[in-house]
């Protein structure tokens, strides 16, 4: 958890920074990837679905599943870039702290 905002340390967004954020994001998009492909061979080897019935169901599930994907991937690079702006323009204060403390 960070120490910088401690009065709203209770939100579930401030339990993690940005950066911490970012990489919940793009293991939920390697997991989006994983489970595309699993349905993707689940679909193909379904004895009951032949001929569109399977490129239907194939297309469909697996766009959705890659959309999603997409989405933690974007939503991921969103939380970099803002963190690397925010650390560049807006440093913790509580780092400053740190320094006063040990000189």
């Amino acid at each position: 958890m960070s120490n910088c905002c401690k009065c709203t340390k209770w939100f579930p967004h401030n339990w993690l920074c940005l950066k911490g954020l970012s990489i919940v994001f793009v293991v939920l998009f390697y997991l989006a990837v994983a489970f595309a492909i699993y349905q993707a061979i689940a679909i193909i080897a379904h004895p009951g679905l032949t001929g569109s019935m399977m490129w239907m169901a194939l297309v469909g599930y697996v766009l959705t599943d890659l959309a999603a994907a997409l989405g933690f991937l974007t939503v991921a690079k969103i939380l970099t870039a803002i963190h690397k702006i925010k650390k560049a323009v807006a440093p913790c204060c509580c780092e400053n702290k740190k320094t006063e403390e040990t000189k």
